[in-house]
């Protein structure tokens, strides 16, 4: 599913390019799921962000993240039958989401402080793609079982997002830094039929990015 997506985008943004003088933002920063209380998942998102025209009061724009899990940790239970072991058994259960999200989308201009700008980001179409890996730290299994166990699971789902971007122009305009604070949530909220501790994640993520225009070649 990732491959065919990246492939639609790519065709996307070559034959777009080839009309247009268009921008690009590359952004870093740190984001946090808001869709599980019990368990929490941090990342660090990379954002690749393309739109066919610079900046202006309306424009159409392409938004391909990738999150890299730095946390991720839950409490999990095993039990045994044995009388000559405790009954139950606390286990540090480690959940790894690399999540992959493809979103379309519009940037509009709110207004302007001195030189600086604020938009605002409505993305109401996307996909997603959760890979979740779990494992559990010191799981005896000959002699403990864990009832309903978390599993790993590839998950996709529609998606929609929104945010708030700040714009600082750099060199006489041309290029600029971007500040922007994004929230995304599932329109396909769970994870499947087999029951987990977890929810499909809505990553909040607040990143800066480095903003350049550059001209197609004629």
């Amino acid at each position: 599913m990732r491959r065919f997506v990246t492939l639609i985008i790519c065709c996307i943004l070559y034959n777009a390019a080839l009309q247009a003088q268009p921008c690009i933002t590359i952004a870093t920063g740190f984001s946090k799921d808001i869709n599980n209380r019990n368990e929490t998942f941090d990342h660090i998102p990379v954002s690749l962000q393309w739109k066919p025209s610079p900046f202006k009061n309306t424009a159409f724009f392409i938004k391909v993240d990738y999150d890299i899990p730095v946390s991720g940790t839950a409490t999990g239970y095993a039990y045994t039958l044995n009388p000559s072991l405790p009954p139950e058994v606390n286990l540090q259960e480690s959940i790894r989401p690399y999540i992959f999200t493809a979103s379309l989308g519009w940037r509009i201009h709110l207004f302007n402080t001195s030189k600086n700008s604020f938009y605002i980001d409505l993305l109401p179409l996307g996909v997603c793609n959760q890979s979740i890996t779990v494992s559990y730290k010191n799981y005896d299994k000959a002699n403990y079982d864990i009832l309903n166990p978390d599993i790993s699971i590839h998950y996709t789902s529609l998606v929609a997002s929104a945010g708030i971007v700040y714009r600082m122009p750099l060199e006489k305009e041309r290029n600029s830094l971007l500040f922007m604070l994004h929230v995304q949530s599932a329109l396909l909220d769970n994870t499947g039929k087999y029951a987990l501790s977890y929810k499909f994640i809505a990553p909040l993520q607040l990143t800066v990015g480095y903003n350049f225009n550059y001209n197609r070649k004629k």
